[in-house]
């Protein structure tokens, strides 16, 4: 059986991306949307923004865009500690911060981040679609001098001087 509107092969965390870069309050009611199971996989097409989206335009616009998404909670010092780090890199594009603790879709968006990328804690720091851990592993890369050739092989520019 052929199908006219394949499901685009795209992993879904780019579908939660997509969904959590919005500027849209309509964004924060997808994964509360009593017909969403979330702890399975979620078709792609449930995160887009219209109907019949161009995954793979959007694919490439996001990791243009926002190629170092921080999920972040306001009052966590793990995260806090993340976030001064990134900043010190002086990234361009600068990282996306989402404060899941000020959203109302809160609960769901760890339920489904912790499925894709098998973390539970915040912050998780993802480059390019995958987690690279929270702030230990951050500050571990950091220590390795390979946070900045990560980003570098990311297509994110580093202005920031460590030398």
């Amino acid at each position: 059986m052929s199908s006219k509107n394949p499901t685009p092969s795209v992993d879904e965390i780019y579908g939660l991306i997509s969904l959590v870069t919005r500027e849209s309050e309509n964004s924060q009611r997808v994964l509360t949307a009593k017909s969403v199971d979330i702890t399975n996989p979620v078709d792609i097409n449930v995160y887009a923004a219209k109907r019949g989206m161009n995954w793979k335009k959007e694919l490439q616009r996001l990791n243009e865009d926002f190629p170092v998404v921080v999920f972040s909670k306001t009052y966590c010092p793990y995260s806090r500690k993340a976030k001064q780090l990134l900043q010190a890199y002086e990234l361009s594009p600068p990282p996306k911060i989402i404060e899941v603790d000020l959203r109302e879709d809160a609960a769901q968006l760890k339920t489904v981040l912790t499925r894709l990328t098998r973390r539970s804690t915040f912050p998780n720091i993802l480059l390019r679609g995958k987690s690279i851990g929270g702030s230990d592993d951050l500050h571990a890369l950091h220590n390795a001098n390979a946070l900045r050739d990560m980003f570098q092989e990311a297509g994110v520019d580093v202005n920031g001087d460590f030398m």
